[in-house]
């Protein structure tokens, strides 16, 4: 007997089907607790319960939270601005501004606190726009948003909550052992070999995992105010990471430049890459360390002998006891505030161009809409700004309104079905949420996959938000369809401002990282305190790992971005070393002449690099060749210099392209968004 198998068999798993029926019934009791309490458009409370439920228990807190706080702090700015003014040119000059501003701080924060300031610009043109033509129920659409808010966060919260697992945190833990464990590792080899191939790829592979788990913590921190206090160790220790990979790279170019006193160096090499291999093990299995101090005597001991060695194996001791440090802390909350950690990076060129996206497109619109009187213009305004404000601070903002705007007309047209062929002349509200609930448990079966969530998700809300359960009102088609249209076609207008009007993506976004990091560079080259240099070396790092999480996520050839950042830390090291050595006492007098030289024209590189372009190999030259002239070979502190002269040559002659790009000339192609 032949059996058939059905070659379109689709399999859903029981925790997916439990998941879906949660989150449908979740979103129905909101919507049925908003209509007994009677509140203005109980729709909104259902579209709340499906947005703030999450895959963890903390974010499903905090979401909640700003979610309420920034809809709060619209609703009252919505009802200001539309009760000083009944124009509606003057009212969209004034939203515009106010949209401006919320998604321009929006984009300068971080994680959830962002999103809630994108809520409070977006929410107050929905309050302004449903109150305009209402204005005697302008104080109950102001409330009822709220008090929808509220409701469908309670319902959400109370019917998923136990069902919703919390934030595993010991995974980050064992890849921070892990990775550090790597970072010590990857230096004992360098100790005992030449930088090769393998040992690139080692360091490159450090300085992504390190961008990943940065790229987390928000994410892994949601909901957990202890965690929140621990983030800052996280940071330091990734910090001290970062400054362990750039003294690495210094020392690989270092030790590969004497090759003649291998023999000599090899003793001393071996042993501290012994002590290197037993820290990396106890760091990997969360040992306690305890050989630094061995390690310090050998390296003071290999100075005594080899100079250069001996000032190489002290910097990366030091660098080292840094790690350590910020690694014990990860077990217990230290009291005392961290060393500085990272200091995060505030793109504010792109906040500027998100702002001016914003407000330039809600006037296009508003103007339109005042000077036309068109009907439908404030539902256009509201779903435009909703697009512009919330989406603003992504990535690739573009591909991602492009798979909403499906999921809108999806979620409209279906809307419109409902509306005017299921839902007329049916008053009773447990009828027509049990009409609409098909419909909404496809949407959320939808959400719960991965490759249709984003335009599933869009296309509930707007069936929620066009077919407007829970109103009673006389529904004239063609109003309704025209309706669903302008709906739509904020969304494509906000695509279209993404795509042409303040064009935004990947490239522009790694372009301003780079321009920021060149930057730094420079900021770095004058005589700046000590304080200042750390907070420039701090920020740099940080751009750096969102330079690498981006190129890693969109550019195909993401490794040349990869050395690019470590070559930045190198060089943000090197600079380091050389202000240091021209603020020695016992520096020759050439020496110190040659340093200030060598900064002077490397500040002119970053700054220009297309005008002064001998110069890499001018430095070169001088690093390679004529440094023994200047300095005494058995002075130890002028080798030093020269050293650091060298790298200098070395690493900006191998990234003049990275360099480049970041004072704003040609970026390197970017060569597809995966």
């Amino acid at each position: 007997m032949i059996q058939h198998k059905s070659r379109f068999h689709i399999a859903v798993p029981w925790p997916t089907i439990a998941l879906v029926l949660r989150n449908t019934a979740a979103a129905l009791a909101a919507l049925m607790a908003a209509m007994f309490l009677q509140l203005e458009n109980p729709y909104w409370a259902a579209m709340t319960a499906l947005i703030v439920i999450q895959p963890t228990r903390g974010l499903l807190f905090e979401k909640s939270f700003y979610r309420l706080v920034g809809t709060a702090i619209g609703a009252v700015a919505g009802l200001l601005l539309l009760r000083q003014t009944e124009s509606p040119l003057v009212l969209t000059i004034a939203l515009a501004l106010w949209i401006a501003g919320c998604v321009g701080i929006g984009n300068l924060l971080y994680g959830l606190r962002s999103y809630a300031c994108m809520m409070a610009g977006f929410t107050s043109v929905v309050i302004a726009m449903s109150g305009y033509h209402h204005s005697s129920h302008l104080y109950g659409i102001a409330l009822g948003r709220i008090a929808d808010v509220f409701i469908g966060i309670i319902v959400a919260t109370a019917g998923t909550v136990f069902f919703t697992p919390r934030q595993p945190r010991d995974e980050l833990g064992s890849r921070l052992r892990q990775v550090a464990g790597k970072s010590v590792a990857w230096l004992a080899l360098l100790l005992r070999q030449r930088r090769t191939g393998q040992l690139v790829s080692l360091e490159q592979g450090i300085l992504i995992e390190i961008a990943e788990i940065e790229h987390q913590l928000d994410v892994v921190g949601a909901g957990s105010l202890r965690f929140k206090n621990q983030k800052r160790q996280i940071r330091s220790l990734m910090a001290a990471q970062l400054a362990l990979l750039a003294v690495g790279r210094l020392a690989a170019e270092s030790l590969a430049r004497h090759p003649d006193v291998a023999h000599q160096q090899a003793y001393w090499r071996d042993l501290l890459a012994c002590h290197l291999d037993e820290v990396a093990g106890k760091l990997a299995s969360a040992t306690r360390v305890n050989c630094l101090a061995a390690m310090t005597a050998a390296a003071a001991e290999a100075k005594a002998h080899l100079p250069l060695l001996g000032a190489t194996l002290e910097e990366i001791v030091t660098s080292l006891q840094r790690v350590l440090t910020h690694s014990g802390s990860m077990t217990v909350l230290a009291e005392e505030r961290p060393l500085p950690g990272l200091v995060r990076q505030q793109d504010r060129r792109e906040a500027c161009r998100a702002a001016i996206r914003a407000a330039l497109a809600i006037l296009a619109v508003g103007i339109t809409w005042s000077a036309t009187g068109w009907t439908q213009g404030p539902l256009m305004l509201m779903a435009m700004s909703i697009m512009l404000s919330i989406f603003s601070s992504k990535e690739h903002p573009v591909a991602f309104v492009g798979q909403i705007f499906i999921g809108a007309a999806i979620g409209s047209a279906t809307a419109v079905f409902c509306r005017l062929i299921l839902l007329p002349g049916i008053n009773d509200p447990l009828l027509a949420g049990a009409l609409l609930a098909p419909f909404l448990l496809l949407g959320v079966l939808a959400m719960s996959q991965r490759r249709t969530a984003i335009s599933a998700t869009d296309a509930t809300l707007f069936f929620l938000f066009v077919s407007q359960p829970g109103v009673a009102m006389d529904v004239v088609p063609q109003d309704l369809v025209l309706a669903a249209i302008a709906m739509v076609m904020g969304v494509g207008g906000a695509w279209l401002a993404y795509r042409f009007l303040v064009p935004v993506s990947p490239a522009t976004r790694m372009r301003s990282l780079l321009d920021a990091i060149a930057r730094d560079i420079e900021a770095l080259l004058p005589a700046v305190a000590p304080a200042a240099q750390e907070r420039l070396q701090a920020r740099v790092q940080h751009r750096v790992l969102r330079l690498v999480a981006m190129a890693r996520q969109y550019d195909k050839d993401h490794l040349r971005m990869v050395e690019g950042g470590l070559a930045s830390l190198a060089i943000c090291r090197c600079i380091q070393r050389l202000q240091e050595g021209q603020k020695g006492e016992s520096r020759a007098p050439s020496a110190a002449s040659l340093i200030e030289d060598t900064l002077h024209s490397l500040a002119l590189f970053v700054r220009s690099p297309q005008g002064v372009l001998p110069f890499p190999a001018a430095v070169s030259n001088a690093c390679h060749g004529g440094v023994e002239a200047v300095f005494d070979r058995e002075r130890a502190p002028e080798l030093t210099v020269a050293d650091a002269l060298r790298d200098a040559g070395c690493l900006i002659r191998g990234n003049v392209a990275f360099l480049r790009a970041g004072a704003g000339h040609t970026l390197p192609e970017i060569h597809g968004v995966r």
